[in-house]
């Protein structure tokens, strides 16, 4: 059985790893990796990409010393919208991966605020990917083609690089009166 697209590309980006790496991550020892996935406007259709994130007001009227943010920029490695993928480990300075976050930011103020020269730039150096670049057709690409449908399948699909906790993996499904009655 052939694999999913969405499966190779995932495969491809993980062999590349960051710049001067030999691939399979090897470069990421003691380093987090976090992919951060987020669809470019919320639900309510307010964009996920912003110039400044709230937390950092209420951290200053709070007094707080560091701003309440669950996972700090610093740690994330790749995000991937519906727009495309981009690799932040290969980006060479906090501008950079500015310009990589605003090329995947869709057409939201923050993405906007970007020459497009800039985005062709770091496409053609492989640190933003869109879908053609994966081998990815968006007219004929649904639910089907994704690499990973569970936890389970994801730590399958990163060759190990990913090892969550036990309680986000795959639980063996107990019966209730609702699917015993659909039988």
């Amino acid at each position: 059985m052939k694999r999913p697209a969405a499966q190779e590309a995932l495969e491809r980006l993980v062999a590349r790893g960051p710049p001067g790496g030999s691939g399979k991550g090897e470069s990421l020892r003691g380093r987090k990796l976090v992919v951060q996935m987020v669809q470019t406007h919320q639900p309510n259709g307010a964009p996920s990409f912003v110039e400044r994130l709230d937390a950092f007001d209420l951290a200053a009227s709070a007094g707080f010393a560091l701003p309440p943010i669950m996972i700090y920029g610093d740690d994330v490695t790749h995000v991937i919208t519906e727009r495309g993928v981009a690799n932040l480990l290969r980006c060479r300075s906090m501008q950079e991966r500015e310009a990589a976050l605003r090329a995947v930011a869709g057409d939201t103020e923050f993405g906007r605020r970007q020459s497009p020269d800039v985005g062709d730039d770091l496409r053609r150096r492989g640190i933003v990917m869109f879908p053609a670049d994966l081998g990815i057709d968006v007219a004929t690409a649904t639910r089907h083609w994704l690499a990973a449908r569970t936890i389970d399948d994801l730590v399958t699909a990163s060759g190990g690089l990913y090892a969550p906790p036990a309680k986000f993996r795959a639980r063996a499904a107990k019966p209730n009166a609702t699917t015993v009655a659909r039988a």
